[in-house]
């Protein structure tokens, strides 16, 4: 069994949480287990004040806004919809 050092293994959860990409290709990217980086990742953000757990808050609140303005635009087209579809007598 190979044995990462930290600097490794924290820029294994970084990648994986800033890219995006599902976690069996950033696994087969970096030639270790699924469960390798699983187990990283709750190492590393049980840890108070961590790069990565920042990274993750800054994007959930990210998330947070699109969504609400994503919302926004639903409605917005739900109502167009219902104006347009009904016709003025």
């Amino acid at each position: 069994m190979a044995k990462y050092d930290e600097e490794f293994q924290r820029n294994a959860v970084d990648h994986w949480i800033s890219t995006g990409k599902p976690l069996r290709q950033v696994a087969k990217d970096l030639g270790v287990s699924e469960g390798s980086i699983k187990a990283w990742r709750e190492k590393y953000l049980s840890q108070p004040e961590s790069p990565q757990q920042d990274k993750l808050l800054a994007e959930v609140e990210r998330l947070r806004k699109e969504n609400a303005d994503l919302r926004v635009e639903r409605d917005i087209l739900k109502k167009s919809v219902g104006i347009f579809s009904n016709p003025r007598k």
